[in-house]
């Protein structure tokens, strides 16, 4: 008969990917059974009790994300694990009338010790991108017949350990989203929640634009605050910005007569980041700048006279995980916007 006991495990996990992670674990529990009669129907009547302690390392397999595409808003996930390790334990066989010893499997200063693997379904819910609450269920088999001091029976001894999980995560936040907001489109057509409120929109996939005239060699003239030589050389005064960020230039940098692209990288509704705010936070190595247009304030990098050029950039952002990048085009400095583009 078997009988439950309370036990208590420490993991530490290195997630490698959405799907695989690596997982080290302490397992430790009081285990018990009882046999009352024999197979032939004569009385038993011996129980065994003691204590194990396990060390293994095993695998995760993130089965949610594995079958079904990865998204960050996603909450709910199972997963599977396998692995290997060393069971030890200590087990007293007795009677079950008068509870007086009868044999054991290790003592208190010689553990049994015996190789073990293990594997097992998981699920958990996922609050804040910290903290996990879930259910693991385990089967344990030990490279022995003696855990429960009995000889008979199936060669190896079994185990299942029921657990109720709760994990703190200590990675950074998803780099491919910040918490409180989500890429817009080319189109600006999704709005980001508010900050720490809803679920992230889904990211329509991007419209590529391209320019079917070859633009004219750029002139690059700077904003009218920065003195320019010689005097005959133009310049172009920036946009006054609505409130609340008055002092917000349009163009924080050099601006290129003619046509030109950028590549954004993010954009919200309100103002709450800085350029090197997004640029930490994203891990983008290029200078960042911010611009304000059609409500959104915007962020990019670069400034080309070549779609080719700008395209390039953006996929190599996007293979560093910046995977709403996309190319805008400008005219004089001053976006256009997607639906005047031809």
């Amino acid at each position: 008969m078997n009988e439950w006991c309370f036990g208590g495990s420490f993991s530490l996990v290195r997630q490698f990917s959405h799907v695989f992670a690596l997982r080290g674990q302490v397992l430790y529990s009081e285990i018990s059974g009882t046999k009352r009669n024999n197979k032939d129907g004569t009385p038993a009547n011996v129980y065994f009790i003691g204590n194990i302690l396990e060390y293994n390392l095993n695998m995760t397999v993130n089965l949610s994300n594995l079958f079904f595409r990865y998204k960050p808003q996603r909450k709910f996930f199972v997963y599977g694990t396998l692995g290997a390790g060393m069971s030890t334990w200590m087990t007293k066989k007795k009677d079950l009338i008068t509870h007086q010893p009868i044999d054991s499997s290790g003592t208190p200063s010689n553990w049994a010790k015996e190789f073990a693997v293990l594997g097992g379904l998981g699920a958990y819910y996922s609050f804040a991108d910290k903290v996990n609450l879930g259910l693991e269920w385990t089967l344990h088999g030990v490279n022995s017949d003696l855990l429960d001091v009995t000889s008979g029976g199936f060669q190896y001894d079994m185990y299942s350990f029921f657990a109720l999980t709760l994990t703190y995560n200590f990675n950074k936040r998803n780099p491919a989203i910040l918490k409180s907001a989500q890429y817009s489109t080319p189109d600006g057509i999704k709005l980001p929640p508010p900050p720490g409120k809803g679920k992230q929109p889904a990211v329509p996939p991007k419209k590529e634009v391209t320019d079917s005239i070859p633009p004219a060699p750029p002139t690059m003239v700077y904003p009218e605050s920065v003195k320019v030589f010689p005097d005959s050389m133009k310049t172009l005064k920036p946009e006054k910005m609505p409130e609340p960020d008055t002092s917000l230039k349009k163009v924080a940098e050099p601006v290129v007569l003619g046509i030109s692209y950028r590549v954004q990288i993010f954009s919200i509704k309100k103002d709450i980041y800085s350029a090197e705010k997004v640029q930490k936070r994203l891990k983008v190595s290029m200078s960042v700048s911010k611009e304000f247009t059609e409500g959104w304030y915007r962020f990019t990098v670069g400034s080309f006279s070549s779609f080719k050029d700008a395209k390039s950039l953006m996929k190599k952002l996007r293979a560093q995980r910046v995977r709403g990048a996309f190319v805008a085009k400008y005219q004089n400095g001053e976006r256009i916007p997607a639906r005047h583009r031809k």
